[in-house]
């Protein structure tokens, strides 16, 4: 039987603090009294930004979010999820400990060329592994032996096989241990009726199923383009 979860929100008991907009002018003073981007991370997104596809990278704030995290929990075995130029691997590889493994999986090696280049430049403490591979067959093929031995996933990958990523990242992971999807606002377009094209609704049946997922304790939080941040009971 699943438990009894709390009611939605309504009009009847809509919060009385809520998250606070976010201007332009606010942002800028977020990232200017948070973020203290190292080198590498800003040549990355530097070049990164040059792409037609730059709208994929990761946001600085959640680049930094996403690093003090891994300080925090200080997982020994990380698991990447989709690596595009390397913004992300770079900002949890700064942060792992001299005993720490991060793979970095992604179907593109030309994504992984860049990324590659940068973290030969980055001083480093753990080992990082990329690999140009299809992540749900890796993910699958790692569950045969390595299930319940992770202790920190990233997801950041193609919308199709997001709810697969989520449930194999789930076996993957340790009691206790740390999964984080990024993109579960996707442009805010989750809340709004009117997007019903397959990624949108894709995005809201993961939310749904995360938040009704008796195993995990998790948070969506309005950073970046969302940022659900679940740990494995």
């Amino acid at each position: 039987m699943l438990p009894n979860f709390p009611k939605p929100v309504s009009e009847d008991n809509f919060p009385v603090n809520r998250t606070v907009n976010v201007d332009d002018k606010l942002y800028s003073y977020v990232i200017n009294h948070s973020v203290n981007e190292p080198t590498v991370l800003e040549a990355i997104r530097r070049e990164t930004a040059q792409y037609h596809m730059a709208r994929m990278a990761l946001s600085p704030e959640v680049g930094q979010f996403l690093g003090l995290l891994v300080a925090l929990q200080q997982p020994k075995k990380l698991l990447e999820i989709g690596v595009f130029t390397g913004y992300s691997t770079l900002s949890m590889a700064l942060k792992m400990s001299s005993d720490a493994t991060l793979l970095a999986i992604d179907k593109k090696q030309m994504w992984l060329d860049i990324a590659n280049r940068y973290l030969d430049q980055a001083e480093i403490q753990g080992s990082v592994e990329t690999r140009c591979a299809d992540a749900k067959e890796t993910m699958e093929q790692l569950g045969k032996d390595e299930r319940s031995t992770f202790d920190f996933i990233f997801i950041d990958a193609d919308k199709a096989n997001l709810l697969h990523y989520y449930h194999l990242g789930k076996q993957l992971l340790r009691p206790g241990g740390c999964l984080v999807v990024d993109n579960t606002l996707w442009w805010g377009n989750v809340a709004d009726e009117e997007f019903t094209d397959k990624d949108t609704r894709i995005v809201r049946e993961l939310n749904d199923a995360i938040h009704q997922d008796p195993e995990v304790d998790s948070s969506l939080l309005t950073i970046g383009d969302g940022l659900t941040i679940v740990r494995k009971r």
